[in-house]
C-alpha cells in the first residue's frame, strides 16, 4: 500500500523486506534464498509473484559464506537461470544490491 492508501500498487513500501530474495555470486550465478513457494510462478514468463524481486549480489562465494553463515550453500538451493535474471530486470521486477 503506498501513503495515499492506494492498494493498487503491489509493491512493497521502503523498508519492508521483500517476499522473494536472490543471491547472486559473481554477477553470474543466481539462487533463491527466500521465496521457495512463489519459485513456479517466477519462472514462468508469465507467472504471479510478488514483486518487486530483491537480488543481493556477492562479489565471491567465500563473501556470501561469509555474511550468511557457513550453513549457505549453492548446492541446497535452487538456481535461478540467468536468462531469468534478465527477463526480471528488462520488466523492471528486480532490484540489485551489492552486499
Amino acid at each position: 500500500m503506498n501513503a495515499m492508501g492506494d492498494m493498487s500498487d503491489p509493491r512493497p513500501e521502503r523498508g519492508e523486506e521483500p517476499d522473494i530474495i536472490l543471491l547472486g555470486i559473481e554477477k553470474t550465478s543466481f539462487y533463491m534464498y527466500k521465496g521457495e513457494k512463489f519459485l513456479n510462478q517466477l519462472l514462468l514468463s508469465d507467472g504471479e509473484f510478488p514483486k518487486p524481486v530483491l537480488c543481493v549480489n556477492f562479489e565471491t562465494l567465500f563473501d556470501a559464506k561469509r555474511v550468511l553463515g557457513d550453513g549457505f550453500s549453492p548446492a541446497t538451493s535452487w538456481a535461478i537461470h540467468p536468462e531469468i535474471i534478465e527477463r526480471l530486470r528488462r520488466d523492471d521486477d528486480l532490484i540489485e544490491t551489492d552486499a
